[in-house]
């Protein structure tokens, strides 16, 4: 395991990659409430269930620009997410409950989720407006964000 995927500063001496991941999330946070606000507001209505590229859809596009940056390349990455997923015994395939892993998953399997789904976006396209739609980005989010105390 490199520094790169430390998961906790007092088993595995990662203490400056664990507090610059938290950092990173502190400033993300502002941009992961209004993420929250797109869902629990039901905005931006009916052509928002429709619209399978979220990185055009005005209002949004900043916000998920920022969380893909950040788990897609950025600090916030899981190098190797697949081989977390499969050595946990999950396949991209099988990721229909992302809430449900969220509820009980390490930074290691949270960061992974995350990674998968900001790769999907670019690979694939509509992942993240998927996740949005049913909030599952936002709950992943959020598991980062009490893992990470903050």
């Amino acid at each position: 395991m490199g520094e790169d995927d430390s998961h906790h500063p007092v088993t595995d001496g990662g203490r400056g990659r664990w507090e610059e991941r938290r950092g990173a999330l502190r400033r993300l946070l502002p941009a992961v409430e209004r993420l929250r606000g797109l869902r629990e507001g039901g905005r931006p209505g009916g052509a928002w269930a429709a619209h399978r590229s979220l990185l055009r859809y005005p209002g949004v596009e900043d916000d998920a620009r920022a969380v893909m940056e950040a788990f897609d390349g950025g600090v916030l990455t899981r190098r190797g997410h697949l081989e977390e997923l499969a050595r946990r015994g999950l396949s991209h395939g099988g990721l229909t409950d992302l809430a449900g892993l969220a509820e009980t998953a390490d930074e290691e399997l949270t960061r992974a989720l995350i990674t998968w789904v900001a790769r999907s976006e670019r690979f694939e396209g509509g992942g993240m407006a998927e996740a949005l739609r049913e909030g599952t980005l936002v709950v992943l989010l959020d598991r980062l964000r009490e893992l990470y105390e903050l």
